[in-house]
């Protein structure tokens, strides 16, 4: 059985080594959908929506209508500090590649009991920046 909750967020980012215009600061609409698939229980439920909810959405409200910055990207974090604008760091580029690995990797990574709790054993997320553009990663849920 596979379930799915949908996120939203608008955000900020660039990409200062790319040789097109994701180079320059820009914002996305974001979408993303976190899919889980395992076994349901007796009543025939895998897991709550809630409880993706609980544990994604404190993040995705902290990134919205914030600018994601990538930790080496030392002058966009600079304006960022310097401006006391609303920013997150990540440890990486930023990506929809690498943020798809962000979120499902605190998924699996920071909820891994209620994961195996719910008997759920993949985890998959895909962020799109764009309506045409998307990129999605999956983990295995191990023990």
């Amino acid at each position: 059985m596979k379930v799915a909750k949908r996120f939203r967020w608008e955000g900020a980012h660039r990409l200062p080594w790319h040789e097109g215009r994701c180079r320059d600061l820009h914002g996305h609409s974001y979408e993303m959908f976190v899919e889980v698939e395992g076994e349901p229980d007796e009543q025939g439920m895998l897991i709550d929506f809630k409880h993706l909810k609980r544990a994604l959405a404190p993040i995705v409200d902290a990134w919205d209508h914030a600018t994601v910055v990538a930790e080496n990207d030392t002058k966009l974090l600079g304006i960022m500090q310097e401006s006391g604008w609303r920013h997150v760091v990540i440890p990486y580029d930023t990506t929809a590649e690498n943020i798809c690995v962000f979120f499902a990797d605190h998924l699996v990574g920071e909820h891994l009991d209620l994961l195996k709790e719910r008997r759920i054993h993949t985890v998959r997320v895909r962020v799109a920046e764009t309506e045409t553009c998307y990129a999605e990663t999956e983990r295995r849920v191990e023990g």
